[in-house]
């Protein structure tokens, strides 16, 4: 029997408690989520590169692109391998850095443009929603999205 079935459902760890319990399960749950996150499975055609700036710890309003780094992006990434995608996560030792450090999506078009998404203080959602607006993003069909 493995821990997680020993444990209660209430005091498994977040990342297992809408799992099932079964290893393989898991799994195809997990990269269902990669292809299919909610609201993010969209094509970026006119883009070529997407970068990602934010801080190392979530203090100062960095949560929502620390969120949307490990939930939207690897969607987004996923139906447009082509994207080239930087994140740089910044390590800031003192209080004034860490007040100071931005959070931004900067958007790279096909073209040269260049766009940036300030994302301090925002939440993964609201930061998709101006990452679909801002480059007119297609959503993909659900014939496109792979189900396992």
């Amino acid at each position: 029997m493995t821990r997680a079935k020993q444990l209660p459902k209430a005091s498994r760890a977040l990342f297992l408690k809408n799992f099932p319990a079964s290893r393989f399960a898991r799994q195809t749950q997990n990269l269902n989520l990669i292809a299919n996150y909610k609201d993010s499975a969209y094509k970026l055609p006119e883009v070529s590169k997407l970068h990602l700036v934010f801080k190392n710890h979530n203090s100062d309003g960095h949560m929502g692109a620390r969120k949307f780094w490990k939930w939207n992006l690897r969607t987004i990434s996923f139906h447009n391998p082509e994207l080239n995608i930087e994140v740089t996560r910044v390590e800031c030792p003192t209080k004034e850095e860490q007040q100071k450090c931005p959070s931004v999506l900067k958007v790279v078009y096909a073209d040269g443009r260049e766009s940036k998404i300030e994302c301090k203080d925002k939440h993964s959602d609201d930061i998709m929603k101006e990452l679909v607006e801002l480059t007119k993003a297609e959503k993909c069909e659900e014939s496109e999205i792979p189900v396992v």
